[in-house]
């Protein structure tokens, strides 16, 4: 099991994410922190024996019988985030760059925050 792997990796995420958004790359925070509760997440899963990826947390936190409605909400949150902070195409004009703020970052930051804490109430 390398679950703690997974979980190491998505600590790692979350200071990634704030490093990105202290440089007011914010569209960089939010994927990374979309990524750190992703990875977390699947840490979880990985240690109930659930083999089961993919990208969206929300899917893959279902899985969980203990996720509540609030985190739920939280993942659909940054499921939102995934391909937006990425990709130019997801708007008429403009990149990424030009729509997402610093509220936004911190907004992702908190909900994989959030995501990992219950990873981590969960594995312990």
């Amino acid at each position: 099991m390398r679950a703690s792997d997974w979980i190491t990796q998505a600590r790692r995420a979350v200071s990634s994410a704030e490093h990105s958004m202290s440089g007011g790359f914010y569209e960089d925070a939010c994927f990374i922190a979309h990524n750190a509760a992703m990875l977390g997440v699947i840490g979880l899963l990985i240690r109930k024996g659930i083999t089961e990826t993919g990208p969206s947390i929300y899917f893959l936190l279902k899985k969980v019988e203990t996720a509540t409605g609030e985190l739920l909400h939280k993942a659909r949150y940054l499921d939102t985030l995934f391909v937006p902070a990425r990709f130019p195409y997801c708007f008429e004009k403009g990149a990424p760059m030009d729509y997402f703020d610093q509220a936004t970052a911190e907004e992702a930051i908190e909900d994989a925050k959030a995501i990992l804490g219950f990873v981590e109430t969960e594995l312990d």
